[in-house]
């Protein structure tokens, strides 16, 4: 697990945890399938597709983190999976319930915050690697 260096910065942010932790399982992960589902109902498959386009590998995802998420957020009502035929296994589209509307919605009220403190982190890692202001 990386450290922060001694001296430098007052974050106490450990990098590793912030960029592989928090933001993948437990906060931006789900927010942002939610929010996906919102904007279209998609499987699993189409969902990794989005959320690589969009996060450029900030977000490594694959089938061992997407199904189980999925499956945690259709336990919770928050999803709901359809097969794509009701009468055979084939591709299992995925659409965002009401209690999951409600539920993101909850979430990115107390989101903003979170955000602008990874992004001053990386701002800050940014200025202390390279000696440069962050764009």
């Amino acid at each position: 697990m990386a450290t922060k260096a001694a001296g430098h910065g007052s974050s106490g942010a450990d990098w590793a945890e912030l960029l592989q932790g928090p933001i993948k399982s437990k906060t931006v992960f789900p927010v942002l399938v939610l929010h996906l589902l919102a904007d279209a109902p998609d499987t699993g498959s189409g969902l990794m597709s989005r959320i690589e386009a969009l996060c450029a590998g900030l977000l490594a995802v694959n089938t061992n983190t997407i199904y189980p998420l999925l499956r945690r957020l259709e336990e919770r009502g928050f999803v709901i999976g359809e097969w794509e035929h009701p009468t055979k296994r084939s591709r299992r589209f995925y659409r965002i319930t009401d209690a999951g509307r409600e539920r993101l919605e909850r979430i990115k009220a107390g989101m903003l915050p979170y955000l602008d403190m990874l992004a001053g982190s990386i701002a800050r890692l940014r200025r202390e690697l390279y000696d440069v202001d962050a764009a």
